[in-house]
């Protein structure tokens, strides 16, 4: 009441906006459709640190003369030769372990074997085999187990063939004689030689189903449970004697695959005549071993008037499986140095062809690049030639008729090429002097 309405009008019909609400629509889907293009393009060209990454340009000219496909091959054999490089100097390191683990078990099968000794010698001529059956030597052997240790992995030059072939030759002899040993295997490729190199048709062995594999890193509780498999067999009368191949550890060149009576053990000559350590070193920068001959321990002295808490029978039926047990990781620890030096040897060779071929792809490789670059010289130079020759003697091409210029030649070529009756060979109108193109002969 009495208040006036002057924007009733106004409010009941608003002004109408300039762009039509399907124009608005177009306008703001584009904006939108750039925006997300623009933000497309910004991640793409963004990392995942933040920093703003170059588009690679398409190549539309070989950048070098060179072999593609020969530069590769002697990048990868650079690649190559560094692996193999790497895996002569880890077989060196643990080269070293294997010396480090023969050290610290010396000093134990030392003492063990002076003690057995001693024992031995205090109760000779008591018949003391009888007693301990480890020492007993049976009147006909009739059942023999072998052990053949090998690798756990390849690479090692001929060591595991080797050792393969020295149990083949045992095989063949014991066959001839009318026995069938029994194997036993340590190592993966001991188990592959089974089906492959041992086959049985040519072959006659039992396979006891005992395998322990290879280990990296030889401890004692790898050498116990082999030790007291071997000692289950022998005791329980399926074997009669046991015998060990393996190869024989001698420098970082040489090893010699051998084969050794392990069970029964000898009452007197336990040790092994050619027993010896070895000891990593190196001289001039290069590795070097330097050998040691091990004298064979002396018999610990019993006084007369020792009084054993245990008869001496049972306490040498307790020392004599830890004396197997020291002997086998001695075995194994040489094994493993004679498998090592076999791969470095191998390794070796391979880095040495690996650099001998590098350098021969290498010369090959510049050859064809030095070739590529002298064709291409050469066309430049004959391209530059041409032009040069054209150049002294006036207009490139053959000259223009007496009746031409270079308005009606074009007009009547592009006639020509419309017709197809331009001939494939150019023909030069100056041989035939001035005349009109009409009155050349056909």
């Amino acid at each position: 009441q009495g208040r006036p309405i002057k924007n009733r009008t106004e409010t009941a019909h608003p002004a109408v906006h300039p762009l039509p609400n399907m124009a608005r629509g177009v306008f703001g889907l584009a904006l939108v459709a750039f925006g997300l293009l623009s933000l497309n393009r910004y991640w793409s060209a963004v990392d995942f640190v933040g920093q703003v990454t170059p588009r690679p340009r398409a190549e539309k000219v070989v950048r070098c003369a060179g072999d593609k496909a020969l530069k590769d091959r002697w990048n990868s054999v650079g690649k190559t030769g560094k692996l193999t490089d790497a895996m002569r100097l880890v077989a060196a390191a643990k080269v070293r372990s294997a010396q480090t683990g023969v050290e610290k078990a010396r000093p134990f099968s030392d003492e063990l074997l002076s003690m057995i000794k001693g024992l031995v010698k205090k109760l000779k001529g008591t018949g003391l085999e009888a007693d301990l059956p480890m020492l007993r030597v049976p009147e006909k052997v009739t059942n023999i187990g072998i052990l053949m240790i090998t690798g756990q992995r390849g690479l090692c030059g001929p060591y595991n063939a080797f050792v393969i072939k020295k149990v083949q030759a045992r095989i063949l002899d014991l066959n001839a004689q009318g026995l069938t040993p029994k194997l036993f295997v340590v190592g993966r490729k001991g188990i592959q030689a089974l089906t492959t190199r041992l086959q049985a048709d040519k072959y006659t062995y039992n396979y006891t189903e005992e395998f322990w594999p290879m280990p990296d890193t030889i401890k004692a509780k790898d050498s116990t449970a082999i030790a007291e498999t071997l000692e289950n067999y022998f005791l329980s009368g399926e074997v009669d004697k046991i015998e060990i191949a393996y190869s024989r550890f001698i420098n970082l060149i040489n090893n010699e695959p051998t084969i050794r009576t392990l069970l029964p053990l000898s009452p007197t000559g336990m040790e092994d005549p050619e027993d010896e350590t070895f000891k990593l070193t190196t001289e001039g920068g290069k590795l070097k071993v330097e050998k040691e001959k091990v004298k064979a321990a002396k018999a610990k002295e019993i006084e007369a008037d020792v009084i054993f808490d245990q008869p001496p029978q049972v306490l040498l039926n307790a020392m004599l499986p830890l004396y197997l047990n020291s002997q086998l990781l001695s075995l194994l620890f040489d094994a493993q140095a004679s498998e090592l030096s076999s791969r470095m040897s191998a390794m070796k060779a391979a880095t040495d062809n690996a650099k001998e071929l590098q350098k021969k792809l290498l010369l090959l490789y510049n050859k064809k690049r030095q070739a590529a670059i002298t064709a291409e010289i050469c066309e430049i130079s004959a391209a530059a030639n041409a032009i040069e020759s054209a150049d002294k003697k006036g207009a490139a091409g053959p000259g223009l008729g007496v009746m031409d210029n270079e308005d009606s030649v074009a007009s009547d070529f592009m006639k020509e090429l419309d017709s197809g009756d331009v001939p494939e060979v150019p023909v030069s109108y100056d041989q035939f002097g001035p005349a009109t193109r009409q009155e050349l002969p056909a």
